[in-house]
């Protein structure tokens, strides 16, 4: 059976691939239809559901298992029509459109983690700049801030929560006040727990990954503007909400993305 051309590194690509499956889904059999699809497809085969979504030939495997022959005809034609037309988008964009290298600050106290994290994500062609200190990461937050004209430099900012000398919580407060709107994904071993805490005291919806975490959900999370602009919308939002609804919105979020 052919399958539409997909590149696994485009997160965009798949973002739109799951759009796509979930819509066609939804279209079939509704939203409680979907929902009981996917909890099929994830106890036959022992995946997530956003890895099912996000991989055309996983899902297709799948959807041939719990449709039988009509998988084809139904489900799988229509998604690989609309893949094709996003597929040939994709490539006309690549060949004309320069990409701007993604520039990463990273905190982190243990020197071997930080030195996995750089190669990693250079070989990803990331721009990595590693501290070993929250009080050294704004250091060099501030001077490339201020070296680029009071606009920010950098694209993300991982911390390492518990950190010597200035934590990732301490760390983030400072850099907030020179740029409200940076973008920060914090690691941390306590998930709802950190979330909680960012929430009380930064009065910010950001990203959490609990530790221990792989590299390619590190590198899935920087790269996914979607938690981004749902957190910040909640950011937007939140004054009117107790917090107890900010951190069940918040974990929802992160539990069904990152």
């Amino acid at each position: 059976m052919s399958t539409p051309s997909t590149d696994p590194k485009n997160n965009e690509y798949e973002k739109q691939l799951s759009e796509i499956i979930q819509g066609e889904l939804i279209d079939l059999y509704g939203g409680d239809g979907y929902k009981s699809i996917m909890q099929t497809m994830v106890k036959i085969c022992g995946r997530k559901e956003r890895e099912i979504i996000t991989n055309y030939e996983l899902f297709a495997e799948m959807a041939e298992g719990v449709f039988g022959r009509l998988a084809e005809s139904k489900i799988l034609g229509p998604i690989k029509l609309e893949m094709d037309k996003i597929g040939e988008k994709n490539i006309q964009q690549e060949n004309t459109i320069e990409k701007k290298s993604m520039r990463l600050l990273i905190a982190d106290d243990e020197t071997e983690i930080l030195a996995l994290y750089k190669t990693y994500l250079e070989a990803k062609g990331k721009e990595v700049t590693v501290t070993t200190d929250g009080k050294k990461c704004v250091e060099a937050y501030k001077k490339k801030f201020e070296e680029n004209n009071q606009e920010s430099y950098f694209d993300v900012i991982i911390l390492d929560q518990k950190m010597p000398i200035m934590t990732g919580l301490q760390a983030a407060i400072e850099i907030l006040k020179i740029n409200p709107q940076q973008r920060m994904v914090f690691a941390s071993g306590g998930l709802e727990q950190t979330v909680l805490e960012v929430l009380t005291k930064l009065n910010r919806a950001i990203a959490v990954i609990e530790k221990p975490f792989s590299l390619d959900v590190l590198e899935y999370t920087i790269n996914n503007n979607e938690v981004f602009e749902k957190l910040d919308k909640i950011s937007i939002n939140q004054e009117e909400k107790d917090i107890d609804r900010k951190l069940s919105e918040v974990m929802t979020v992160l539990q069904n993305q990152i």
